[in-house]
Parts: structure tokens; C-alpha cells; sequence
């Protein structure tokens, strides 16, 4: 779905994010695992170690087969993995999808805008096309992320078996 090639990292102000390697499981867990950080994702949480497992194995082999997929997001300082953001093709419904997600702890520091943004520059350089993003209605803090960062709301649909609010990027 990219006309070119990913970098292979994304950097912005205060964040690296790279692809997710196998070793990263056991961190990612800890938010994968959270029922809250969860609440809003079809799949819900990861009741174990084994599924965190899977779902990077899904992310590498998008990744493999795009040049692109959700990404573990790293503190740029620490290089402390802090949450997951990316993009996923969503082939059955049209779109590309942006996605992020942040353990609890690290809510509230602007880090969702600023991975969203980041996703959102390279979706554009590396001309992604139909750009979107499904978000639960009740999920305030993720939909006002999205239109901060130029995305529009478009319709109710259910995605992935969860009653959703379908946003689509504009540019300005």
C-alpha cells in the first residue's frame, strides 16, 4: 500500500519508535495485558505472555510484508518501552490503519499526539493511501487525539466486531 520504502525508525521530540522484535514481549505485556489500557481494543487484553507473543509475530509479519505495522514506542532518553503506535492495513475495510496505545503510567503527556503526528508525516511522505482510524465512542482521549492531528470523523460502523466511529485523515 506504500509507493516507498518505511524508515526503519521514527523519531520525534521525545520518542523512537521501531519495529517490535520478539525480545520486546515481556514489556509489552504490561500494557497489552492491562484491562484498562485494553477496554477499547476488539481483541481486549492479552491473557498471557504466549498471546502478546502472537500479536508481535502478526506485527513482524506485517511489517515483513508492508515495510510497515504497529511499532513499540521507546522514551528517547531512557529507551524504556513505553507503548505501541503504527500503522496496520485493514484490506477487508479500506484502509490503512493508525493505531496507538500507551501503558498507564505514561498517559497524559502528549505522547499519543505526538506518535499519531509522526505516523501521520510518514503515512504522507510515503504516500500511504486512505489513510484512517476506528475508535470506540466512548474512547474520548484517542478521538481527540485524531483530530488534532487532522483526521475527521465519518461514520458509525462496526469494525472488527466493535461498535466504532470511523475517522479518515485530511489534509489541509
Amino acid at each position: 500500500m506504500a509507493e516507498l520504502p518505511f524508515p526503519e525508525t521514527l523519531e520525534t521530540r521525545r520518542l523512537l519508535l521501531r519495529p517490535f522484535q520478539s525480545s520486546d514481549a515481556q514489556v509489552a505485556f504490561g500494557w497489552f495485558g492491562d484491562p484498562i489500557v485494553m477496554r477499547f481494543t476488539p481483541t481486549g487484553p492479552d491473557k498471557s505472555i504466549e498471546e502478546t507473543e502472537r500479536r508481535l509475530a502478526g506485527y513482524q509479519k506485517h511489517q515483513n510484508t508492508h515495510g510497515f505495522s504497529k511499532w513499540v514506542v521507546l522514551d528517547r532518553d531512557s529507551r524504556v518501552a513505553i507503548g505501541d503506535s503504527g500503522l496496520i492495513v485493514l484490506q477487508e475495510y479500506g484502509w490503512v490503519d493508525l493505531g496507538f496505545r500507551f501503558a498507564r503510567q505514561h498517559w497524559n503527556n502528549g505522547f499519543a499526539t505526538e506518535v499519531a503526528s509522526a505516523w501521520v508525516i510518514a503515512a504522507l511522505e510515503f504516500r500511504v493511501a486512505e489513510l484512517g482510524a476506528f475508535v470506540h465512542p466512548d474512547n474520548v482521549a484517542s478521538i481527540r487525539v485524531l483530530e488534532k492531528v487532522g483526521f475527521r470523523a465519518k461514520r458509525l460502523q462496526t469494525v472488527m466486531g466493535m461498535k466504532s466511529i470511523v475517522f479518515s485523515y485530511e489534509s489541509t
